[in-house]
């Protein structure tokens, strides 16, 4: 199991045909080494570890658009993922200290 990793929120604009009105947007839920944030949303971005979820094509509007409400979600699964893995490294560091029993 990694332990240099953390979960991260990440957003960029999403190419859409010319017929379609507005912006669209993309976020995703990344797990990347520790200290560093990748330049673009892919698994070949340096740093990046694994991407958890992806939400794409996401209209970007006021405070109830898809992309607000979908990158609040983000930020609470993110909050999520990271407190877990803080748990599991305390578990591994208790049992560490105890000798394995």
């Amino acid at each position: 199991m990694q332990t240099d990793t953390e979960f991260i929120v990440m957003t960029a604009a999403t190419k859409m045909p010319a017929s379609s009105w507005g912006r669209y947007a993309k976020v995703a839920v990344c797990e990347v080494e520790i200290g560093v944030i990748p330049k673009m949303i892919s698994e070949r971005a340096k740093g990046m570890v694994r991407i958890v979820h992806l939400y794409d094509k996401l209209h970007v509007g006021g405070v109830r658009s898809a992309f607000q409400l979908t990158l609040t979600r983000a930020n609470a699964a993110c909050d999520e993922l990271n407190r877990e893995q803080e748990l599991k490294q305390i578990v591994l560091q208790f049992h560490a200290d105890e000798g394995g029993e």
